[in-house]
């Protein structure tokens, strides 16, 4: 794939250089890079040969609007990033979660549909290979009716130190509620949900929630901050889908290479490679594909990227109120 399409990349930072990284390796030119660091931005240009950087959006947009662009920075700062691109008339890919809180991703879906500008939400899993290939036998049902959607994710306690004032429901567990939904073929009408901490940090460590869907499947979701600092990521990713003809699951707990001397080493090649490809090349492709045209249809919904957040969202307040139910209304948000 080589398209002529002037991208810029919102965000220097490591997952922001992933999607350099990805563009380069599907023949898309990066063209401008974004980070209010002048160090970070200038670093990461000159090693990825990124010709243009700039300290702001708007400085960006002055300079003369790219054709699209990636929104990498933190999920605080999406919204004024998005909306300020799409009022501009840039198509936007927005990193996971679409935002913050449920106000700023009603702001940037209200501001996709009054400038009729694409806004894919970035939630990677959808264009996993094993994960695609799990929602095909269901789409065919293979499985027979969705009973049930179970997944697992743990992560390395230094989260919990590089995050301390993001929520794991809004930081990882986004990830989770996205694949419940997606395999449930249904959205999340009730959420409870309880979080448990270690001594020393404030922030929780671990997030247990059940979610129930509007056509009654159940799901259940656990992610944790527990795992030693050396553990690299993904190696205990776990989800299944129960269904009433069958079982299925997609296990990333099996790396393609596994490295055991002194410091474990599990490289990701299948989601976001460092030299690109992977599930973030394809999701890079699709956006890429919405914007030439030659896509015509969205994996990810922008619908479905607000409603990630409203259930994230409600798995966070039902934890801080000791658990009681939460529910989620399916009306549209004005």
């Amino acid at each position: 794939m080589s398209v002529a399409l002037e991208v810029a990349v919102v965000g220097a930072g490591a997952f922001g250089l992933r999607h350099v990284a990805a563009y380069r390796s599907l023949g898309v030119p990066v063209t401008a890079l974004v980070d209010p660091d002048p160090a970070v931005r200038d670093r990461a240009a000159a090693a990825h040969g990124v010709a243009r950087t700039f300290g702001t959006v708007e400085d960006l947009l002055a300079a003369g609007a790219p054709q699209a662009a990636s929104v990498c920075v933190p999920g605080p700062a999406h919204r004024a990033v998005a909306v300020t691109l799409l009022a501009a008339g840039v198509p936007v890919l927005v990193e996971k979660p679409l935002a913050a809180t449920v106000a700023d991703a009603a702001a940037i879906v209200a501001a996709a549909r009054t400038h009729q500008v694409l806004c894919q939400p970035g939630h990677i899993l959808r264009h996993s290979a094993p994960h695609r290939a799990l929602y095909d036998a269901v789409r065919a049902g293979r499985l027979g009716q969705v009973l049930a959607v179970s997944s697992r994710r743990d992560r390395p306690r230094a989260l919990s130190r590089l995050f301390p004032d993001e929520h794991p429901a809004l930081l990882t567990a986004v990830h989770d509620v996205d694949l419940a939904i997606w395999y449930a073929q249904s959205p999340v009408v009730e959420v409870r949900a309880t979080t448990r901490t270690r001594p020393g940090p404030a922030s929780p460590v671990l997030v247990w929630a059940e979610l129930r869907h509007a056509n009654d499947v159940v799901s259940s979701i656990r992610n944790s901050y527990l795992l030693p600092d050396t553990t690299p990521n993904h190696t205990s990713d776990l989800v299944e889908v129960y269904g009433t003809d069958g079982v299925a699951h997609v296990d990333l707990g099996h790396p393609t290479l596994l490295v055991q001397a002194g410091q474990t080493e599990a490289p990701d090649w299948l989601l976001s490679p460092a030299d690109g490809g992977g599930a973030l090349a394809a999701e890079l492709r699709h956006f890429v594909g919405q914007v030439t045209g030659a896509e015509t249809s969205a994996v990810v919904p922008l619908a479905d990227g607000l409603h990630v957040v409203q259930v994230a969202t409600a798995m966070a307040d039902s934890a801080a109120a000791g658990g009681e139910p939460r529910r989620i209304s399916l009306e549209p948000l004005s």
